[in-house]
């Protein structure tokens, strides 16, 4: 698949070293090619990131607001002033217009409330029901806004929430934490959630999950479908993939080089095998991402130096030879990158 482009920085900056342009004469290279924003297009990117952070400032006031007066609040006044919120914001969607930034703004957080108003709704009845169906309640009731809207966030939303019910279910259904990796909640829900993909069954639980929405998403890209033309969700959701089976390898790796036993299974590094010659693949041949093919990369980096540190701990001299092979293998990667780059300008 070839990528139609007429001028990129990378192609002009070659042309100028080749040309031995001043600076000068390559700023006014960059200007005839019409990499340079204009006035109109500075607005409009001022526009859209004041609306965008317009919505997230309102959705965190709300929030903050029922944490703050939780005690003080009538539950009548609760529900009525998140319902009234999703409703207003509802409202803004349909009267900008689906297609407008303002609109998809206003859906988005029309998504995000229908989570406050579960939430409000278990603490107010006590309903006693587990974290992971209120996140997957949360999916159920946005998944009709993400199928109408037809915009990432609502989709990217979905998919996170997808996630924490997995991650969720497994850990107080399937197989409740204990020990060390329970008292991880004492130190925030990132590391938490941080330790959970440490357990390589759940790893690969979300690697499928992450997995199927990627190949989805690619698939519609590859069929021109013109909102899933951007970039952030897929690569988003590949370092998700990535990373999930990523660090169940490194531990793996490490705990076999001290002679410990993880208990983990080999899918994990199965699966990054061939996640990763996937990426390596697709992305450099079919659909041209350097963010993905770089992630790619990295984690291959991190396994060979975990396999390096594994065999060479011995003596203090290794450690100078670890950061040898570190410095290589970057710039390898660096190198590659670069020639990776420079073949895509020249076939586009």
């Amino acid at each position: 698949m070839h990528q139609e482009t007429t001028a990129s920085y990378a192609n002009v900056h070659e042309m100028a070293q080749q040309l031995k342009l001043s600076a000068a004469a390559y700023r006014r290279a960059i200007e005839i090619a019409r990499l340079t924003p204009d006035r109109a297009g500075w607005l409009r990117y001022i526009d859209r990131f004041l609306i965008a952070i317009g919505a997230l400032l309102i959705v965190a006031g709300i929030a903050t607001f029922f944490a703050w007066n939780w005690s003080d609040l009538n539950y009548v006044v609760k529900f009525a002033l998140i319902e009234g919120g999703m409703v207003a914001a509802v409202v803004l969607a349909w009267r900008f217009g689906l297609h407008s930034n303002a609109g998809r703004i206003c859906l988005f957080a029309a998504a995000f409330l229908t989570g406050t108003l579960l939430a409000v709704f278990g603490q107010v009845y006590q309903t006693g029901a587990d974290p992971y169906g209120l996140f997957l309640a949360w999916a159920v009731l946005i998944l009709p806004w993400a199928i109408i809207g037809r915009q990432a966030g609502i989709w990217m939303l979905l998919q996170i929430l997808l996630n924490l019910t997995v991650i969720m279910y497994y850990t107080q259904v399937l197989n409740p934490p204990d020990g060390w990796w329970q008292l991880s909640q004492l130190l925030g829900p990132l590391v938490w959630l941080g330790t959970t993909v440490m357990d390589s069954t759940l790893a690969s639980y979300l690697f499928a999950l992450n997995a199927v929405a990627l190949a989805i998403w690619e698939y519609g890209a590859g069929r021109r479908v013109t909102w899933m033309q951007g970039s952030l969700f897929p690569r988003l959701i590949a370092f998700s993939t990535l990373g999930t089976v990523l660090i169940p390898t490194l531990i793996i790796i490490v705990a076999a080089g001290f002679e410990e036993k993880t208990g983990l299974s080999v899918i994990s590094p199965v699966l990054l095998l061939a996640a990763t010659g996937a990426c390596l693949y697709y992305y450099q041949y079919q659909r041209y991402d350097l963010f993905i093919l770089t992630c790619s990369l990295l984690g291959v980096i991190m396994v060979v130096t975990s396999f390096s540190i594994r065999y060479m701990l011995a003596d203090t001299g290794s450690l100078l030879i670890l950061a040898i092979l570190v410095i290589a293998q970057v710039a390898g990667a660096a190198w590659w990158l670069r020639q990776i780059a420079q073949r895509w300008e020249t076939t586009s």
